[in-house]
């Protein structure tokens, strides 16, 4: 077959199918980090950028940064910087131009450069028209000097790693993993890996504002995008003209708190899609039988033997096995976007009715960021590292704990609940001690606007009610549907009308707005 390559997610990678992701991270500590901190501006940089064209109408070109912004600027080499990768669009009406709009599209481990000018096809026309919009591959990520922890050859082995490790063998064979992982990020990135976190990105983005001449920013943060959004609104509010938080995480919740929660959002949004294949004529998985228990005879079966997968793109030909490790990220690829539970049934019926798992398999490697040849982006990399460093694993539990923690799970969130459960930054690099994260608060800024989605399965709702708390003065904006973030994707005119109206006259929605 010939694979069909999908719009890159925006999202915050589900780590039910990455062992090396960091679903939990302890918290930590409140340190340096509330909003009494006075942050001090930006030691000297150079602030030249040279543009090119790329893309469709867009520019881009190259910001360099120190690693370490807290280093006196005269010990700088060309190990200790970042080539910062950046997009912008200018705005199509000029004499109606309000300013430069951010956007970070999530992750963490997403660039921007290649993903915002895809998805930036389906904003509101008032917003093309009136904002630059200016994109970058955050630290670590994309062209932005990326994370690399291991061979691509080693991150093809997680594909044979147990979804859910219920014994103790199984759970060696991921905390093995995740050990080689480990040391691969502290050997090969040394103390840069301590320098990728969120802090670092937030200052990043101020020298881009700086860069760029602007003396305000608005920004838009997808996702993992919001938690940056509201760093950077921390550190630096009177320089945030408006700021949109779609899909926010609950970041600092409670480690297996946080991970209980998007457990049951995916697991929700996976029985919001057998239900509708249950009901809907044109769900392919029918043709194969019962939805449902064709779909778990699936999972047995690969579970047992692996299903043979291959797929085309131009000239070259992937192959490979189909474990449910493969099955589990190609499902939960899926269920960010309702319009991708058509391709998803389609996939499951071959693979149950033909015993052809080559739709599965392509679908896993689009999300992975895997291409047909086997090279890797530096997404799943860069998701880990950054997750680490932002949430460091402060006291890993026992194999006894973690297996309990597991088993309680996946009792609860069948089929594969008991994944979140695993412990994923034992033994990661730690943050530096200008890369803290701790707490963050929002104050001294206009009005910001949060949109959460009620059935968002990677970032639960309740984690847009929660951070309400964090930001004096915000608002929240209500979307009624199973899908991850809302503004932008053609999905609702009425969120993207709100959105676009904020956005123009930094004026939030009434209260208790849903669309």
């Amino acid at each position: 077959m010939t694979a069909r390559r999908r719009r890159a997610p925006v999202a915050l990678l589900a780590t039910a199918v990455v062992v090396t992701a960091c679903a939990l991270a302890a918290p930590a500590a409140a340190t340096d980090a509330t909003t009494t901190t006075v942050w001090p501006p930006l030691r000297p940089f150079d602030p030249a950028i040279t543009w090119a064209p790329c893309h469709d109408g867009w520019e881009c070109g190259t910001l360099t940064v120190p690693v370490d912004w807290t280093r006196a600027a005269g010990g700088d080499t060309t190990r200790g910087t970042v080539p910062l990768a950046l997009a912008r669009l200018p705005a199509s009406s000029p004499e109606a131009r309000i300013g430069v709009l951010v956007v970070n599209p999530g992750g963490p481990g997403q660039g921007g450069t290649d993903a915002v000018p895809r998805v930036a096809r389906r904003f509101p026309a008032t917003v093309l028209d009136r904002f630059d919009l200016v994109t970058w591959d955050p630290r670590g990520t994309g062209a932005s000097r990326p994370v690399d922890c291991v061979d691509d050859a080693y991150l093809d082995l997680a594909a044979g790693a147990p979804v859910v490790p219920e014994t103790t063998e199984q759970l060696a064979v991921v905390r093995d993993y995740g050990e080689g992982f480990a040391r691969g990020c502290k050997d090969r990135m040394g103390s840069y890996a301590r320098h990728v976190g969120t802090r670092s990105s937030a200052r990043d983005l101020e020298a881009i504002r700086i860069a760029l001449g602007e003396p305000a920013i608005s920004y838009l943060g997808f996702s993992y995008g919001t938690v940056l959004g509201m760093t950077y609104a921390q550190m630096y509010p009177s320089v945030v003209r408006a700021m949109v938080l779609d899909g926010p995480p609950d970041y600092w919740l409670a480690a297996l708190d946080y991970a209980y929660a998007q457990a049951n959002g995916f697991t929700r949004a996976l029985d919001a899609f057998l239900t509708w294949c249950e009901g809907e004529s044109s769900c392919r998985l029918r043709d194969a039988g019962a939805p449902r228990e064709t779909f778990d005879a699936l999972r047995t079966t690969v579970r047992a033997t692996p299903l043979a997968a291959e797929y085309r793109v131009g000239d070259v030909t992937r192959a490979g096995p189909v474990t449910e490790n493969v099955l589990a990220t190609a499902v939960f690829s899926a269920l960010y976007d309702e319009r991708a539970w058509p391709t998803l049934g389609q996939a499951l019926a071959r693979a149950a009715g033909d015993g052809d798992g080559s739709e599965l398999l392509a679908l896993a490697d689009d999300y992975l960021g895997r291409d047909p040849g086997g090279a890797y982006s530096s997404l799943v990399e860069a998701n880990a590292v950054i997750r680490c460093v932002d949430l460091p694993d402060r006291t890993p539990r026992s194999v006894a704990r973690e297996l309990a923690d597991v088993r309680r799970f996946q009792a609860d969130l069948p089929p594969w609940g008991g994944n979140w459960a695993t412990s994923g930054c034992a033994g990661m690099p730690k943050p530096a001690r200008s890369d803290v994260l701790g707490d963050v608060r929002v104050a001294g800024t206009p009005p910001l606007l949060v949109v959460g989605t009620t059935g968002d399965p990677a970032t639960p709702y309740p984690g847009a009610v929660a951070i309400l708390s964090r930001i004096a003065g915000a608002g929240l904006l209500t979307f009624e549907s199973t899908d991850h973030t809302a503004f932008g994707t053609a999905r609702s005119t009425c969120i993207d009308d709100a959105v676009t109206a904020y956005l123009v006259d930094v004026a939030l929605p009434a209260p208790d707005t849903r669309c």
